[in-house]
């Protein structure tokens, strides 16, 4: 069976009477909830009926400590309609997407099953398809090489595609048979109010990094170029968790500017922020990962910070980061530039303070109410094109 959750009005059911109808019905099809989506889907079931559909519980970049949609998470969310259910259970997906109960739908660039099973589905019923997605580089993994041309012919065929960013859009124009007219971009967003607290980063010493410490993260980089660095005041704060964190609480031990915080609630990160004096995200590509955006970049720049972080973080790639302006931008797997950009935050107080006012005014028209108007755009451009 699918297992689901009712919010709001228990069991109802999408009106399909034509007449009475005064907003578009959309399937959402995603692999999880997490915390930083759910004011996106509220937002965007404020302006069609939206029913969700979440069909993993977890993913390999996934970090186990943060809250996704199991566990009764949705209890407090203003979504109507969310159903929950296992990827194997194609057939219950299939039963209920049909053109009778939506207009269209909406399934992120996720699931080695699910998206494939969506998009031959809704080609099937004639129902407007929709694609979202973060990915500007394709894998190089096995099974990423062998299933590209299922992805390429994914891209060609959907009625519209809203990515992550600019630096998707450029991406997928590259690929022959993508028609940049049917790309919308909703450049991410994050809830800014959570983050919007008193920094000033001149005043501080301490560089921050915020993240998983995964290989594909860049944070033994980042170490290496902390090392180099002969500044007896600055320290470095590591908050974050996964495979790395023995070697780097080894690594930490040996320099004592260096200080391993572990993992940290959603709720603390304001108050990292507002003592640090930049955030660093220097992210590396790997045969598996590169950053499709990095969020953290967004709500650093909420509280006024400049961001130094690598061409291989989505956010730099689109422009939020723009060097010299927000923030520094090195090539990825370089630590000597970043050392040298670490060193002109450590050594330019004027520097670093006014490209924390560029952060946080850039930052600002990045917003769920402009991700939310793409998405209705991209739906209506598939709908049409039916």
């Amino acid at each position: 069976m699918i297992g689901e959750e009712r919010v709001g009005r228990a069991g109802a059911e999408p009106d399909v009477g034509a007449g009475s109808r005064t907003r578009l019905r959309v399937a959402l099809v995603s692999n999880l909830c997490p915390h930083y989506r759910r004011p996106l889907f509220e937002a965007l079931a404020a302006r069609v009926e939206l029913e969700c559909f979440f069909f993993a519980e977890a993913e390999p970049y996934w970090n186990p400590l943060l809250p996704a949609h199991t566990g009764g998470s949705f209890q407090q969310a203003r979504l109507r309609r969310v159903t929950v259910l296992g990827e194997p259970l194609l057939p219950g997906i299939a039963a209920r997407l049909t053109p009778a109960r939506y207009d269209a739908v909406v399934v992120g660039l996720a699931g080695r099953l699910m998206v494939p099973f969506v998009f031959a589905l809704a080609r099937a019923r004639g129902l407007p398809l929709v694609l979202w997605t973060g990915t500007w580089w394709h894998p190089q993994t096995p099974f990423h090489r062998i299933t590209r041309p299922v992805v390429h012919a994914v891209y060609r065929r959907a009625g519209a595609i809203v990515v992550y960013g600019d630096h998707v859009r450029r991406a997928l124009t590259r690929v022959r048979g993508v028609d940049d007219a049917k790309i919308f971009t909703a450049a991410q967003a994050v809830d800014g109010a959570r983050f919007d607290v008193a920094a000033q980063p001149a005043a501080s010493h301490e560089l921050v990094f915020v993240g998983q410490l995964q290989p594909w993260k860049g944070v033994r980089e980042l170490v290496r170029a902390f090392a180099g660095l002969e500044r007896p005041s600055l320290r470095l704060s590591l908050v974050g968790n996964g495979p790395l964190e023995q070697e780097l609480r080894d690594l930490a031990r040996r320099d004592p500017r260096i200080l391993f915080v572990g993992h940290v609630p959603q709720e603390g990160l304001p108050d990292i922020l507002r003592r640090a004096r930049c955030l660093v995200l220097p992210s590396t590509t790997t045969a598996a990962h590169r950053e499709a955006w990095g969020l953290v970049v967004n709500e650093a720049m909420h509280a006024g910070l400049p961001v130094v972080a690598s061409d291989a973080v989505g956010a730099a790639a689109h422009g939020l980061v723009a060097d010299g302006q927000t923030g520094l931008v090195v090539p990825e797997g370089d630590v000597g530039a970043l050392r040298l950009a670490l060193a002109r935050i450590a050594d330019d107080d004027e520097l670093v303070a006014r490209m924390g006012r560029a952060a946080r005014e850039r930052v600002a028209g990045y917003t769920f109410a402009s991700m939310v108007d793409a998405f209705v755009a991209a739906i209506e451009h598939a709908r049409s094109r039916r």
